[in-house]
Order: C-alpha cells, then sequence, then structure tokens
C-alpha cells in the first residue's frame, strides 16, 4: 500500500485516462490531455477498436505511463468465443451490464473462474507483443473488484511485473453528490478491505482513489474542489476524456485547464505517472 512510500517523498497525482484505444477520438483526447495538462497515465484496452493506434502513440512517449484497462463487461475479448463461452456472445462481446455480468461470473464462478483467467492473460499478452509493459492495473467499470476476479488479476498482474492496481472507493465525501454514488460507494467499500489484504499479499500497492461517481462528470470545478481536499503521499484521479460527446469534451477540458494545474502546484502535489513513482518506491 501506500504508507510504504518514504515520508520524505514528493505527494503524487497521478491523472489517468481510462478507455485508451477504445477509439480514435479517445486516444486524441488523451494524448492532448497529456501533452497540455495534467494528464501523465493511460489504462489500454486491448481489444478496443483503436488498440494499434493507442499502442503506436504510448510506445512514443517515454513519459507516458501505461496501464491495463482489463475489460469483462461492455467490451470484446482477445480470446475467440469458442475458448471462453461461459463470457461472451458467438460475436465475441461480453454482457454490456456490469450488474448481470458480476451476478453470473458469481454464481458460475467454479466453472468460468478459468475462462476469466484465460481472457486476462491474453489481454496482458496483446500488450506484451506491442512492446508494452503495464505498470498498473484497473478494469472497465471496476468489475476487477469483484470477488471473483480479483484475486486473479492480482495473481496475473504479480507474474507481469505489474506494480500498482486500482482498488476504489476514495473518501466517503467524494460520493456525496447524489444517493446513487453513495450506494455504489458502500459497494466497494465493502469490498475494499478483502481486496487490500489480497493486494498486498501480492505485494501490490494501490493509491488513493477519486472519481468513482462522477463518471462522464469531470468539470473543472470539480477538479479545482477535489485537489483542495485531496490527502496522502499517492493519489489518483481517473477521467475519461474523449473528443466525441459533450461530456468528454468537458473531461478534456478541465484535464487541459490551466486553472487546475495551478491548484495542483498550490497544493504542492506532483502530477505522475505510475512508473515514476515505482522508480522511487
Amino acid at each position: 500500500m501506500t504508507d510504504k512510500i518514504a515520508p520524505d517523498t514528493p505527494r503524487y497525482l497521478v491523472v489517468n485516462a481510462d478507455d485508451f484505444g477504445a477509439s480514435h477520438s479517445v486516444n486524441q483526447a488523451a494524448l492532448r490531455a497529456f501533452h497540455e495538462g495534467v494528464l501523465r497515465s493511460v489504462s489500454i484496452m486491448a481489444a478496443g477498436a483503436a488498440f494499434e493506434e493507442a499502442a503506436l502513440a504510448a510506445r512514443g512517449l517515454p513519459g507516458m505511463s501505461v496501464g491495463i484497462h482489463v475489460t469483462l463487461v461492455d467490451g470484446r475479448s482477445v480470446l475467440p468465443p469458442s475458448e471462453i463461452p461461459g463470457l461472451t456472445d458467438e460475436r465475441g462481446f461480453f454482457d454490456e451490464s456490469p450488474a448481470r455480468a458480476g451476478i453470473r461470473y458469481w454464481i458460475h464462478r467454479r466453472r468460468l473462474r478459468g475462462q476469466l483467467e484465460a481472457e486476462i492473460e491474453a489481454q496482458f499478452d496483446r500488450l506484451e507483443d506491442a512492446c508494452l509493459r503495464p505498470v498498473h492495473a484497473d478494469s472497465h467499470h471496476h468489475l476487477h473488484v469483484h470477488p471473483v476476479i480479483f484475486g486473479v488479476l492480482c495473481r496475473v498482474a504479480q507474474r507481469r511485473g505489474v506494480k500498482w492496481i486500482r482498488i476504489p472507493p476514495g473518501p466517503f465525501w467524494t460520493a456525496l453528490d447524489s444517493l446513487p454514488a453513495i450506494t455504489e460507494w458502500a459497494v466497494f467499500r465493502a469490498l475494499k478491505v478483502r481486496n487490500a489484504g489480497t493486494a498486498g499479499a501480492r505485494g501490490l500497492l494501490s493509491a488513493r482513489t477519486y472519481g468513482i461517481s462522477r463518471p462522464g462528470r469531470v468539470t473543472e470545478d470539480y477538479l479545482r474542489g477535489l485537489v483542495s481536499r485531496i490527502e496522502g503521499p499517492v493519489s489518483e484521479v481517473f477521467a475519461h476524456p474523449d473528443m466525441d460527446g459533450a461530456a468528454g469534451r468537458a473531461e478534456l477540458e478541465a484535464l487541459t485547464s490551466p486553472r487546475v494545474l495551478e491548484a495542483v502546484n498550490s497544493r504542492g502535489l506532483t502530477p505522475a505517472g505510475f512508473k515514476d513513482i515505482v522508480q522511487k518506491v
């Protein structure tokens, strides 16, 4: 966990773009946020429609930290459907609903655990085949915190040299804007203690996470307010910038806002990617 970081090190802020590789517009937004804003980290989707473009861009940017955005819901698999028949339809698509997928993965856990591990391994393989070695791991819709999946991912991540894994949620005050956000926070909080122990046993670190209740709603005002309350030596804010759609463009504007960068600097936070922090742990 982050308490292993020496107390005299800087306070790091990792701003991460999820869904890198999902589309050309997502890729371009993340790259702009990297070049013009506070973003230093991306989580790449191995089976994303624009994966090759994302991988090429990441290889050309040594200052960008790359993680894996494990996808087991609302997306496409890397393995063919014949190898993971319990996870996808005949076209290779996972269930679009995190709730339905999570329930099925639990009910049929004995039959599906091996298929889940095979698909996770295949997603890591695709990144490595593209000469990308992920330093951190998270997942689409945070499904990796699922009781069946989290241990599998930690085991694979440890073998692959991953150092950080996302364990939501963050502080309770980040979920106070709506009842659904509070409910979601409570679910993730119930899983957090167990998952933190599993990650620690595998030598995986985790940052304090912010943004769980704000998908598609990360604005400049929200980021500035959040930065003013961030605590701890390593904090992660994840976002979903996109050149298409009002919500994605608003997140891009927030991530490239000079006022956000000013707020970060005034709090003594150092924008970083997870790979930068690993070198100092």
